[in-house]
């Protein structure tokens, strides 16, 4: 049994923001058929352990992820989530990503519209 309990954070970067959230959702908002948007999204060990096994999978059609995250993450430091949004075809888009800890999982529920080309 773990004797530490960790506190991991995730805190969406805002362009131009200066305090985090935290997520459980991300909308990409509306944009073209056609276009891309992506946004980042950190993991931040707040404890004083180190957080172990870290890894991702990802269920979306439009939606796609990429990471910084090593295996482990040491007490205070962060990596990074960038999820790229592609607006293939009209309609609403949906999708997940789970990310998963020796500490804890996590799942973000992703959104986004495309409209059609004018």
């Amino acid at each position: 049994m773990k004797c530490l309990k960790t506190l991991v954070l995730f805190t969406l970067l805002a362009p131009f923001a200066a305090s985090a959230q935290i997520e459980s959702r991300m909308d990409f908002g509306m944009q073209m058929v056609g276009a891309e948007r992506t946004k980042d999204m950190l993991l931040t060990n707040y404890s004083s352990g180190t957080i172990y096994d870290i890894s991702h999978t990802i269920a979306a059609d439009s939606f796609f992820v990429s990471s910084d995250c090593p295996d482990q993450l040491r007490a205070g430091l962060s990596c990074r989530y960038r999820i790229a949004f592609f607006c293939h075809y009209e309609g609403y888009q949906t999708g997940t990503l789970n990310i998963f800890t020796s500490d804890k999982n996590y799942r973000v529920h992703l959104s986004g519209y495309c409209n059609p080309l004018p």
